[in-house]
């Protein structure tokens, strides 16, 4: 049986400090892009079976608008090259909503995710 690693890591977070956002803030848009890991994982699972080989990084990229949800979002880079996956991963990030609304519209350049998988 195959174990299946999604390392999802916000290097935009610290961007995020650049722009005056307090650290609970950055603590909560990390907290739920983190989120979004079950599902999108198991999106890949589903994909596997369909390309067993597949793998690569994908860098997403958002806005979170005044109301504290994720809009925008696109894929700068798409290694995997899967449509289905893809699909997954713009549709999971953009259910996003933040708890406190922050008021201004932030962009996150980088929110890179990997998929890879191992055996145990």
């Amino acid at each position: 049986m195959n174990k299946l690693t999604l390392v999802i890591a916000v290097l935009s977070i610290a961007a995020c400090a650049k722009k005056g956002m307090s650290p609970a803030v950055r603590s909560e848009i990390e907290a739920k892009i983190a989120s979004t890991q079950t599902p999108i994982q198991e999106c890949y699972q589903r994909q596997l079976t369909v390309n067993r080989k597949l793998q690569g990084m994908v860098v997403a990229q958002a806005a979170i608008q005044p109301d504290g949800t994720f809009s925008e979002v696109t894929l700068r880079r798409d290694e995997p090259q899967d449509p289905v996956l893809k699909f997954c991963v713009v549709q999971e990030l953009a259910k996003i909503k933040l708890d406190k609304p922050m008021g201004e519209r932030v962009v996150l350049d980088s929110i890179p995710i990997k998929f890879v998988w191992a055996n145990p």
